[in-house]
């Protein structure tokens, strides 16, 4: 009987090992959501911004610049630039890129949408982005 019994839990143990557990992920909302907006002890006069850029597909932003670096890394899907002045560039998942300060840009969302982390720091007074027509 303690063989049938020991037998039997082996065969439920190698079952649930084989089974993979389910992989843990936060999705967060459609827009840029804050993961740090703090001023960093190092800069008591700077501001750290940390955003989880989430767009849709094909999403199109409003034409801005920002008054220091924006530092892009996308996750998934692609994001596409459009800069003044320069070519049109897509960027694709675990490819970076820093637009630099006050570079006229225009945020657009590939086919499948995109998933950012968007890095920004400048002095605590500026705004964090300036609209451009």
């Amino acid at each position: 009987m303690r063989g049938a019994a020991a037998s039997l839990l082996l065969v439920l143990l190698a079952g649930c090992a084989s089974t993979p557990a389910p992989e843990a992920r936060w999705l967060p909302p459609l827009g840029a959501n804050p993961v740090f907006d703090a001023t960093p002890g190092a800069a008591p006069r700077q501001r750290l911004m940390v955003r989880d850029l989430r767009l849709p597909p094909d999403a199109v932003g409003a034409t801005h610049y920002h008054p220091w670096e924006e530092y892009l890394y996308v996750i998934e899907g692609s994001a596409v630039l459009e800069m003044a002045g320069q070519e049109r560039r897509t960027l694709l998942p675990g490819e970076s890129f820093v637009i630099p300060a006050r570079q006229v840009h225009t945020p657009i969302a590939g086919p499948e949408g995109v998933r950012a982390i968007v890095t920004r720091v400048h002095d605590a007074d500026d705004p964090e982005r300036v609209e451009v027509e």
